[in-house]
C-alpha cells in the first residue's frame, strides 16, 4: 500500500466511498423483510459501519416513517369521509323534506 502524498490524510474504511456493488448489495439486502429492517437499523445506528451507508440507512428511515405516517393520515381522512358520508346519507331526506 502506498502512502497518501504529504498534506493529505489517510481515508480510513468508515469514509471510503461505497462501490457500486456495495450500493446494489445493501439495496438488495433492505428489500428482504425483516432481515432487511435489522441490518437497516445496525448500519444506521453502528459506529462501525461505513460513514455513507450509515447516512443513508438513516436517510431511509426517515423517509420511511414520513410515508407511513401520511400513509395513516390519507386512510384516517378517508374514513372520516366515509362516515361522514353514510351519516349525511341516511339524514339528507329529512334535511331536504322528501321524507314525511
Amino acid at each position: 500500500m502506498t502512502a497518501p502524498p504529504m498534506g493529505a490524510q489517510a481515508i480510513s474504511a468508515q469514509d471510503k466511498p461505497l462501490s457500486v456493488k456495495d450500493w446494489l448489495i445493501t439495496l438488495v439486502v433492505i428489500m428482504i423483510p425483516f432481515i432487511g429492517l435489522i441490518f437497516l437499523l445496525y448500519w444506521a445506528l453502528s459506529n462501525s459501519s461505513n460513514t455513507n451507508r450509515k447516512n443513508f440507512c438513516a436517510a431511509y428511515i426517515v423517509f420511511q416513517i414520513a410515508l407511513f405516517i401520511l400513509t395513516l393520515l390519507i386512510v384516517f381522512v378517508l374514513m372520516f369521509l366515509g362516515v361522514f358520508a353514510g351519516v349525511w346519507g341516511e339524514y339528507a331526506p329529512v334535511l331536504h323534506g322528501t321524507l314525511l
